[in-house]
């Protein structure tokens, strides 16, 4: 079982829900609580939805089907009931559909309010009531819900649920077919002139999601069939599964997997950011957080990524660790390496490492050298100097000699085509992980590699594990199910603080499958992008725009990054806006620089991005529905009085950006502070102060193309304040603490957390009102040094010892 995360955001105010209510009479059904109702039409079998807030119907006329096809043949009569479901959760109305005829199976809608929740939740079942085996593949939860009420809307604006390297803008249109989720948000003339949908899958077990906003399609091929008018906007909620799911003769069926719906929050941040937590907390999501930067063995030997240096091998690795430790990264952060055994089948007449996964193939190979040829020698000389150890599995590539040996453990148990040649990733045979024999395998190889003292396990070509022809020795499981167990056996053998990262790339190269949010709650880490070492602004608009579920339900990244290009290093500039946007968006930042290859500055710029964000929130991209392409806004809220601003200049020439201090964030991009108060700024890469804002202002500032700047806000006190530091993007959040102000004593004090060897300047606004004057500066375990310059006071803390926590006290007169 993972570890669950306590979300310290809770509903607010306006959603307090509490009343719940199932009404059912012989032709009508409906439940209810205080902000929305279910109608349903029992004599149709059609639902609609109200918001009660405002009277609004969001959709209505909605129906549920089963494995509806590529046509719809006549459907026949059925008897169509309701139920109330007694559960600890919620009020819960279920609605049967039982044909009088043919072969449809009976099945079952489950419409639940979850008791203090805002939203719907959609659940589903079949009963089989034949005397043989069916397959359901697609349940249309809700099925062409007509939206708007017929009303006019304005400036609608929908944003898919990206997942692993799907692309995922803001669209300006409410025409969307997407995968796991969909954000919908508009305005009308009257009343309460914002409406936002938020839809997506909530719990994942054996089905993926796929909703469609869009014009009505025929869907008949008899007149007895009555199609919805066409040219009208629907919703179409589905759950699916390229297999399906068997169900036994004479059985009744619940779904686990579900479908969230939240149709009256009205704050498009706040009903994204409500669902992101809902989804962790269904599906037990509390992504392990990648507090280290990894150095990747693999892209560093690259010559078109890297540096064409060979330290992919046990004593290339362990070289680059001991350099780290001499640098000191170990005072800031660990390191981890990452050793990638991708020895492909091209090169042994189809036999590589995969499948048999022991010291000996990844040292025949070239993987493990001596005097590192196992994985617990090179884990226990990389923990001795203060690192971790990382690997790699390819996700179904059978090596040929494997694949002979254990003919049974493959798909439909055939290994007849182990001779035809084929690109590496697209086998043409491929492992079962549902077969118990190679299960068991798979649940002793990986604690013994834990136990070897490796701690995160990175899956290349995930998509081969896709299998969506099934094939599987147990037919119980859909090809969803099967696609998890795969993450599911490496949890279960590794423990649940082992990083787990899914490389799903999944285009054309790969196999063009779907990118799935179905891993949740198993798989810490997907990838967004391609292999790539350079970095470009929609590699950070991928991550920014899921920051719902960033840090909350799952995190991403981009791919390694390099400090070089073509042998080149980056200017500081560009070096700097690749470590913030990563380091402040994803916390996730791979090396394509070796540790050996670091100039001094580098070392230290990558430092100050550790420790990394903690899991439960994320920076707001708070101008994503300003019509920008890429976010140029990301706001940060530390407390009510503290904000951390990211901008971004995502384009080739200079640009000033305007960012309203306050005022209503969905239109404006503001950062959401009180127009009656003042504000300080500060600048952390250039450490410098930009002065005080009225909270009605705008702040414009110009950066440089292809520039990103972190600037710390603060309300101002009528008392000394820390503004900012040198040592972490996060302006103190992480190194300091315990700030006071005795103004009886004229005496500011806190605690400051040291790396020995670095001075920590320590920047703090100085208010004129007070006419201060610095008289006495104690520290209880460094040097101490400061500067006045106008209104703000620099301290300069430095400690030759190791990391320690000094106290500091200011004495004015």
């Amino acid at each position: 079982m993972r570890k669950t995360i306590v979300f310290y955001a809770a509903l607010s105010a306006a959603f307090q829900v509490h009343a719940q209510s199932v009404s059912i009479s012989d032709s009508f059904a409906s439940l209810e609580n205080d902000v929305l109702k279910i109608d349903v039409d029992l004599n149709t079998g059609a639902y609609s939805g109200i918001d009660k807030l405002d009277g609004t119907v969001l959709f209505k006329d909605a129906t549920f089907l089963l494995d509806r096809g590529l046509k719809t043949w006549a459907i026949p009569r059925q008897l169509i009931k309701a139920e109330e479901i007694h559960t600890s959760t919620g009020k819960q109305l279920r609605i049967w559909y039982m044909p009088e005829a043919g072969y449809d199976p009976v099945r079952f809608l489950d419409l639940e309010l979850p008791n203090g929740a805002p939203n719907l939740i959609l659940g589903w079942g079949v009963k089989n009531q034949f005397p043989y085996e069916i397959r359901v593949r697609e349940a249309d939860l809700l099925f062409q819900g007509e939206l708007f009420d017929g009303k006019e809307i304005y400036h609608p604006k929908v944003l898919r649920g990206g997942a692993g390297a799907e692309p995922n803008f803001v669209e300006d249109t409410w025409e969307i077919n997407a995968l796991n989720s969909v954000m919908l948000t508009y305005t009308r003339a009257s009343p309460n002139a914002r409406k936002t949908l938020v839809v997506g899958g909530l719990r994942y077990r054996e089905f993926y999601r796929k909703i469609a906003i869009g014009n009505a399609e025929p869907i008949g091929t008899d007149k007895s069939v009555k199609g919805k008018p066409e040219n009208r906007p629907y919703l179409t909620v589905t759950v699916a599964d390229p297999q399906g799911k068997r169900i036994p003769p004479n059985t009744e069926w619940k779904s686990t997997d579900n479908v969230y719906l939240d149709f009256t929050t009205v704050d498009p941040f706040e009903s994204l950011e409500r669902y992101g937590r809902q989804l962790a907390l269904a599906n037990d999501a509390n992504p392990n957080v990648y507090n280290f930067p990894t150095l990747c063995g693999w892209m560093v030997s690259t010559q078109h990524l890297g540096e064409g240096k060979p330290i992919n091998n046990s004593t290339g690795l362990v070289e680059q660790m001991e350099l780290a430790r001499k640098r000191g990264l170990n005072n800031f952060a660990s390191l981890a390496v990452r050793l990638e055994p991708d020895y492909y089948c091209y090169h042994d007449q189809g036999d590589t490492q995969q499948g048999w996964w022991d010291d000996a193939h990844w040292a025949k190979y070239g993987s493990l050298l001596a005097p590192y040829e196992s994985f617990s020698k090179f884990s226990a000389e990389i923990n001795k100097k203060g690192g971790q150890v990382f690997t790699y599995f390819q996700g179904s590539m059978p090596s040929n000699d494997f694949a002979g040996a254990h003919p049974g453990w493959m798909l439909h148990d055939d290994i007849s085509l182990l001779h035809v040649d084929h690109p590496h990733q697209k086998p043409l045979v491929r492992f079962d992980y549902t077969n118990s024999d190679f299960q068991a395998y798979l649940l002793k190889m990986w604690p013994r590699l834990r136990n070897d003292g490796v701690v995160g396990i990175k899956f290349d070509y995930p998509e081969t594990a896709w299998a969506w022809h099934g094939g599987f020795d147990d037919n119980t499981y859909t090809t969803t199910s099967a696609y998890k167990k795969v993450f599911e056996l490496c949890r279960e053998g590794m423990g649940s603080d082992a990083y787990i990262h899914e490389r799903i790339i999944g285009n054309s190269v790969h196999e063009n499958v779907p990118r799935l949010d179905c891993t949740i709650g198993t798989v810490d880490l997907q990838r967004v992008w391609s292999d790539a070492s350079h970095f470009e602004p929609e590699m950070a608009s991928r991550i920014g725009l899921r920051w719902y579920k960033q840090g909350v339900a799952m995190r991403y990244y981009p791919d390694g990054k390099s400090f070089y290009t073509n042998g080149q290093p980056l200017s500081k500039k560009n070096r700097r806006t690749f470590l913030t946007l990563i380091g402040l968006l994803s916390g996730r930042i791979e090396l394509g620089t070796s540790i050996g290859s670091m100039t001094d500055e580098m070392f230290s710029d990558l430092t100050r991005v550790y420790p990394v964000l903690p899991n439960g929130q994320a920076f707001r991209p708070v101008d994503f529905l300003l019509g920008k392409i890429h976010p140029e806004v990301y706001v940060y809220d530390v407390s009510s009085e503290w904000k951390q601003v990211l901008l971004v200049n995502n384009g080739n020439s200079p640009k000033t950006i305007a960012v309203p201090l306050s005022g209503d964030q969905i239109s404006t991009g503001s950062l959401g502070f009180d127009p009656n108060k003042r504000y300080l700024v500060y600048d952390f890469w250039n450490e410098k102060p930009l002065g005080i804002y009225p909270g009605d202002a705008t702040l414009r500032l110009t950066l440089d193309e292809s520039e990103a700047l972190v600037y710390a806000v603060k309300e101002l006190k009528e008392q000394p304040q820390i503004i900012g530091t040198n040592r972490h993007v996060m302006c103190g959040m992480f190194e300091l603490a315990n700030e006071s102000w005795n103004g009886q004593e004229k005496s500011h004090a806190f605690t400051a957390d040291l790396v020995p060897g670095e001075p920590m300047k320590v920047a703090i606004h100085l208010p004129e009102a007070l006419d201060l004057n610095v008289a006495n500066i104690v520290s209880d375990t460094a040097q101490s040094t400061f500067q006045v310059t106008g209104n703000y006071l620099f301290i300069s803390l430095l400690t030759t010892n190791s990391n320690q926590r000094t106290a500091v006290q200011v004495t004015f007169k």
